[in-house]
């Protein structure tokens, strides 16, 4: 194994983990919609507001996910020391 940078890898993974589970409490991301307001108008706007919304709701859960993942992938190379860092730089400068 190569060099020590004293990183605690086990500690990224219990922040990915958690990171996960806070992901997952989230659970649906779909809002559900009135039954009925009256108001084509208001209709309309809370139809636009829940699709917006549970599309943005979408995109920050799939970011915790992301995150979750470097930070695993964080810890795997720092496990595996410096060769295994190379080899990941490699990957993202050529699998590009």
């Amino acid at each position: 194994m190569g060099a020590d940078y004293g990183v605690d890898t086990d500690q990224l993974r219990a922040m990915a983990s958690k990171t996960v589970r806070i992901a997952e409490d989230f659970g649906s991301t779909d809002l559900p919609r009135p039954a009925a307001l009256h108001h084509a108008e208001i209709t309309e706007a809370v139809r636009c507001f829940t699709e917006k919304w549970g599309i943005g709701l979408q995109t920050r859960v799939g970011e915790l996910n992301d995150f979750a993942d470097k930070l695993k992938t964080t810890a795997r190379i720092f496990d595996e020391g410096q060769d295994a860092g190379k080899h990941e730089m490699d990957s993202l400068i050529w699998d590009s």
